[in-house]
């Protein structure tokens, strides 16, 4: 129990509602509130009527950084809720807005909350950056994928599918397209240039952000990695944050929401598909890096290619991303670059695959 604290809240944060309860050193009910997340200014003043010193913990959700901005000066010390850990703890009981926000605060006032990581403004920024930038490359590849499909329907050989060749392909080749597609085809280049021109300026940001003292260490050696650029290792690197807040490759892995579901009954274990519990920004980041590391390092495409044959493309994708999030967890406690493999011929390895393909077909 601390007795540094005079008053303990805890948070049960929903989109539109927000219930809090304050208990004492000892666990006793001082306050309670449950509001609309509209009414700032009565929260703040519930807030600071209480009893200071005071520390809050609010449970973790997707919309909780506004909270924290607007409430953290209110209190003297704020912190995020592991809510993974306090499902697990709670154990099977009547879930109320109420329960749960007492069950954080008498947590808090014994020590026995699980506490998440806040990011600090800077690696927020960060943050902020990569996660647009994955958005930007899912809107490119959608769009390219559909210009793909249109002309597949149509039966044509069309360019690369970048704004420029696009482009010039219409201009040159755009009568073998029906009207109506014609002018849907040209309306995706609008949105592929625009696109294009968007990436490239946020491109530059994440880089000059990334120059920054507090992280251009832990991207120079994520860097190292063949796969992981400037933008990975930025994004990566802002996910992550301080490596060192993990005890183990283990704990980061089930973080990052890569460590499978188990499911065990009568005696036999069954696994099932990944958590999914941490970013999906992360997971995405180390998916694109560990395929790219894979095209160059003949060691990494053969532990792949032996996962392929036993479970399947996109489980060892997954399999090799989750590889890839130890292999960078043992760089950063042990202070070492990335040790590469031989490297791999991706000419050979390529008229090899189209090879066995056309023996196929005939």
């Amino acid at each position: 129990m601390s007795h540094n604290r005079q008053s303990f809240i805890g948070v049960d944060h929903h989109q539109c509602t927000v219930t809090l309860t304050a208990v004492d050193p000892n666990g006793d009910l001082l306050s309670r509130l449950k509001i609309s997340t509209k009414s700032v200014g009565k929260i703040e003043d519930w807030l600071l009527a209480l009893p200071r010193s005071s520390h809050l913990a609010v449970e973790a959700c997707p919309f909780v950084e506004w909270f924290i901005d607007r409430f953290g000066p209110c209190v003297d010390r704020i912190d995020i809720a592991d809510a993974t850990e306090l499902a697990s703890l709670r154990g099977k009981r009547r879930k109320t807005d109420f329960n749960d926000s007492l069950d954080i605060a008498k947590r808090l006032a014994r020590g026995e909350c699980p506490l998440g990581f806040i990011a600090d403004e800077e690696l927020m920024q960060l943050r902020k950056l990569g996660r647009h930038w994955r958005c930007l490359s899912r809107l490119s590849s959608r769009t390219k994928h559909s210009m793909k499909s249109m002309l597949h329907a149509a039966n044509i050989r069309g360019p690369q599918f970048d704004g420029a060749a696009a482009q010039r392909w219409l201009l040159a080749h755009g009568d073998l397209l029906k009207p109506v597609q014609r002018d849907s085809f040209a309306d995706f280049i609008d949105i592929l240039n625009l696109v294009e021109r968007q990436r490239e300026r946020l491109r530059r940001q994440m880089i000059r952000a990334a120059r920054a003292e507090k992280f251009a260490a832990i991207i120079a050696r994520l860097t190292t990695v063949p796969g992981i650029g400037d933008i990975w290792g930025a994004v990566i690197a802002a996910e992550v944050g301080p490596f060192d807040r993990f005890p183990n490759a283990d704990a980061l892995e089930f973080w990052a929401g890569l460590t499978a579901d188990m499911k065990e009954s009568a005696g036999r274990t069954q696994s099932r598909h990944i958590t999914k519990a941490g970013s999906a920004t992360l997971r995405w980041a180390l998916g694109k890096a560990a395929v790219t590391l894979c095209q160059s390092d003949a060691r990494q495409e053969a532990t792949r290619q032996r996962l392929i044959a036993r479970i399947g493309k996109p489980k060892a994708n997954v399999a090799m991303a989750r590889r890839l999030l130890r292999i960078l967890y043992a760089m950063m406690r042990d202070g070492k670059p990335f040790e590469r493999g031989p490297v791999r011929d991706r000419a050979s390895a390529a008229n090899k695959a189209r090879l066995g393909r056309k023996k196929q077909v005939a």
